[in-house]
């Protein structure tokens, strides 16, 4: 019985003795009120907001041709007799493209020569007579409706000789015709017609272009026609080529080129390398008048549109609902929504704008 109390004694000792060792040690109460939570600054970067002139852009496409281009038409009847040029060859100023056969030019253009020189001949004889009766009437050995009668044929001769020079001035370049040759140095583009074909007066034969000056014609609308004359620059973009880049200059504006038609602008490219054939994009630019314009990394979406982050003086945003106007080259112009505005001078953030809320703390980076 002894030894059992004497176990229960050690026992309860132990016991309490772990109870006061175990037991988890309390702060005051008064320490965490002591150190007060410090506010928490989300870091931003952020620009200010300038207004700026505000460009509307339009792009139109087009296709590049020659400054100099022609259609070779036959201004007389015939038959091809020769051709000898192929597509893209490369012709002088004057070279023969086509020669047609014509029974009748060359004999009309020897007729009417003939009865030229003959006609010719008869005024200069006739013009003698006449200077001999006027030495004649002045001296009183003839009379006077010698004089005149000699004088009204010299008159007559003369109108006709005129007019048969023109006759065969006339037949003379109709046989000239004949021959199609090349009104400037360039390449052949096209061919209609082939040995031996008989033409019409008319008819298209042969197209021929210069490439060394190119141009581009197209179709805009009524808009950038008003607001654009001729001397204005214009970039140009050439999709598939490596130096893509290029500045066209209006040459031509046609406002009015036909009734339910849209206007059509004219660019050239001077000093410029642009080869003929092939595709190319137009930005036109229209001032919109100023505005705000800020980077579209500064939107934040929302349900009902989109928001700004404004950066006041105690480094706390606001956010400011704004409706979004015309794309820019480097961003996007905005407006103030509802009965709030923007005023140049303020930071708009730009960058960390993802993780902000309205009256957020915020750091401003350099």
């Amino acid at each position: 019985m002894k030894q059992f109390l004497l176990i229960w004694m050690v026992l309860s000792a132990g016991l309490t003795a772990c109870s006061e060792t175990s037991e988890p040690s309390v702060p005051a109460v008064g320490r965490a009120s002591e150190v007060a939570p410090q506010a928490k600054f989300l870091p931003v970067r952020v620009v200010e907001l300038v207004h700026e002139p505000v460009l509307e852009s339009r792009v139109f496409a087009g296709t590049t041709r020659a400054v100099n281009r022609a259609i070779m038409r036959s201004q007389i009847a015939g038959r091809v007799a020769s051709l000898p040029v192929t597509l893209g060859k490369k012709v002088q100023s004057g070279d023969v493209l086509l020669e047609l056969y014509n029974p009748e030019a060359n004999p009309a253009a020897q007729s009417a020569e003939r009865q030229w020189r003959r006609l010719e001949s008869q005024q200069t004889q006739r013009q003698r007579d006449f200077d001999r009766i006027s030495l004649l009437y002045d001296k009183g050995t003839a009379s006077l409706q010698e004089f005149e009668q000699v004088r009204t044929d010299l008159d007559a001769l003369t109108d006709a000789t005129l007019s048969a020079k023109k006759q065969f001035n006339r037949a003379q370049q109709l046989n000239m015709e004949r021959w199609i040759t090349a009104p400037f140095a360039g390449v052949v583009t096209t061919i209609d017609t082939d040995i031996g074909e008989v033409v019409s007066p008319g008819q298209a034969l042969l197209g021929i272009a210069d490439p060394a000056q190119t141009e581009v014609e197209m179709v805009i609308n009524d808009d950038i026609a008003t607001n654009v004359k001729v001397g204005d620059s214009v970039s140009v973009m050439l999709p598939f080529e490596q130096n893509s880049k290029r500045q066209g200059v209006v040459t031509e504006i046609s406002p009015f080129r036909e009734r339910g038609a849209l206007p059509s602008i004219v660019l050239a490219f001077p000093g410029q390398e642009v080869r003929p054939g092939i595709a190319v994009h137009a930005r036109f630019e229209i001032n919109r008048g100023d505005g705000f314009k800020v980077p579209m990394s500064a939107l934040v979406r929302n349900g009902e549109g989109a928001v700004i982050y404004r950066v006041n003086s105690t480094h706390k945003v606001e956010a400011v609902p704004v409706n979004m106007g015309l794309m820019q080259a480097d961003g996007i112009v905005i407006s103030a929504a509802e009965e709030l505005s923007l005023n140049a001078g303020e930071e708009i953030v730009v960058a960390g704008s993802h993780r902000l809320f309205d009256g957020a703390n915020v750091e401003v980076l350099p």
